[in-house]
Parts: structure tokens; sequence; C-alpha cells
């Protein structure tokens, strides 16, 4: 599949993947979302969450783990909000607790 990625194009999804040092999923996951412009630039990538010493791959993740929106924990993390935090706190504790304690 031909791909062009900030005015360059290549041949395949791996070429792609090989020139901006990035995974094939990576670049077929840009397709989909049409945000081939921002492939290898950083944007893209996930970024760990830690939370009431809870850790996460991704905000996503910890989204889906504690029953809010991944918008809401988003916005949450970059305002760092403390209504908005003490919330995502409490829902890590309720989180930890349905665990059993276990990490």
């Amino acid at each position: 599949m031909i791909t062009k990625v900030r005015g360059v194009t290549y041949a395949s999804v791996r070429q792609t993947a090989l020139s901006l040092n990035v995974s094939e999923a990576a670049v077929y996951s840009a397709l989909w979302r049409g945000k081939m412009d921002l492939l290898g630039l950083g944007n893209t990538k996930r970024k760990p969450v830690e939370v009431e010493g809870l850790s996460f791959p991704s905000i996503a993740s910890a989204a889906r783990a504690l029953g809010l929106s991944e918008k809401y924990v988003r916005k949450v993390i970059s305002t760092d909000s403390p209504t908005g935090m003490k919330r995502f706190r409490a829902a890590a504790v309720v989180y930890k607790q349905n665990m059993g304690g276990k990490e």
C-alpha cells in the first residue's frame, strides 16, 4: 500500500514504518484515524499514567479501568484540576479495592 506522510511518498507500510522509526501498527493506526501527517512526531504515542500506586500503559486504558471517559482523564491530567484529580484518585482507590489489593 502506497502511503504519503508530510509530502513524502512511501512504497509500502513497511517502508513508511522503517523510515519514520515507528511500528507498522502505528502506520495503520494513523491511516485509520486520518492522522498520517502526525506519524512519527511523538503526538500519537501512548502516555503512561500513574495514580494511587497504579500504573496504566495509556490514558485510554486508565480511563477504561477506572470507569471514566478518556476525554475526562486527558483533561484532568493536562489541567491538574484539584476537583478532577480528587475524582480520578477516588476512582483509582475504588479500582484497587475491587482488585483485592492486587496491583
